[in-house]
């Protein structure tokens, strides 16, 4: 499918499915729908009360600019139809204020690359009082002794505040 959702391809170029393969068979998964209405909900969207096959981009930099760098934008590979990236939620031209973390060990390093935007770790590092390496092993995700001190440290340099929603009775 290209980026405006006609035909099934991607921008003139061949489909990529789950960012390695050429065909579905090698990607081991069945052929994705055909029409929008036969497609899982991950797949589609609704648009002006019809069913459309959401955009779908064959990595994370054919994502436009502006959507990845968003901190409320959030995409997922499509594994269960087409084997292409789609974009899951978007709240472009809103500031989001409170953001839910279902998987602390995914959504934490995402959101602190999307904080960081163009700045590099080692600038953020510097302001932050900490070695660009603890940096770094935040945004991948990685373990070390001092992660919940330099979090700390680097949420206060984003001006970002941790919370949590407690359920209610």
């Amino acid at each position: 499918m290209n980026a405006s959702g006609q035909d099934g391809r991607f921008d003139n170029h061949d489909p990529v499915y789950l960012g390695l393969y050429c065909t579905p068979q090698c990607a081991g998964m069945a052929a994705p729908a055909s029409r929008p209405e036969d497609a899982p909900r991950g797949c589609r969207t609704q648009r002006a009360g019809a069913w459309v096959f959401k955009r779908r981009y064959r990595s994370e930099q054919e994502i436009p600019v502006k959507l990845r760098e968003d901190a409320s934008t959030s995409w997922y590979w499509c594994e269960e139809s087409c084997g292409a990236i789609h974009v899951g939620h978007t709240r472009m031209g809103e500031q989001e204020k409170f953001r839910m973390f279902e998987d602390l060990a995914a959504d934490l390093p995402d959101l602190l690359v999307k904080l960081r935007g163009q700045a590099t770790r080692k600038q953020v590092a510097e302001v932050a009082g900490v070695r660009p390496m603890r940096l770094k092993e935040l945004e991948e995700g990685l373990k070390h002794p001092e992660g919940l001190e330099t979090l700390g440290k680097v949420l206060r340099v984003y001006r970002v505040r941790l919370g949590v929603a407690m359920p209610t009775q």
